[in-house]
């Protein structure tokens, strides 16, 4: 009972630990504008949390995601897990249909909800916005053809 105690707040101080890195040193955050090459650049926000980003996504001829990038202010939880779930999809080479497949709960429960707690928006803000641009991506025809940019 102790050790399993135990093992929960090391897992707890490990994923704290993890969203306050990727807050601090986001991966794959684009701070100078929107690249040209985007297929798509849409924003996302949640009134809630105060957080907004956008979304910046290139998609190849197979429906897969060539490159994402982002952009956005907010929260350490909301900043933090946009970054990790961007890491996520590039280093695990997931195809759009894979993102869309992805379950909030189960990003959540990856974070640690006992981190997020009732901030559950402010975590998932990055994941749907980036849902939200595969399907954007997908309504253009998977054309490559930019959409909403």
């Amino acid at each position: 009972m102790e050790a399993e105690k135990e093992r929960t707040d090391r897992n707890r101080k490990s994923g704290a630990a993890l969203l306050v890195e990727h807050a601090r040193r986001p991966r794959h955050k684009n701070d100078w504008g929107v690249p040209e090459d985007a297929d798509v650049a849409i924003p996302g926000g949640s009134p809630e949390c105060g957080g907004s980003v956008v979304i910046y996504l290139k998609g190849d001829a197979d429906g897969n995601v060539e490159w994402l990038s982002w952009t956005g202010q907010g929260d350490t939880i909301s900043m933090g897990a946009t970054s990790i779930v961007v890491e996520r999809i590039l280093s695990e080479g997931l195809s759009m249909q894979e993102v869309l497949e992805m379950d909030y709960e189960g990003f959540v429960d990856s974070l640690g909800r006992e981190i997020i707690g009732s901030r559950t928006r402010h975590a998932t803000l990055g994941l749907s916005t980036i849902k939200a641009a595969v399907r954007q991506y997908q309504r253009a025809g998977r054309s490559g053809g930019r959409a909403a940019v």
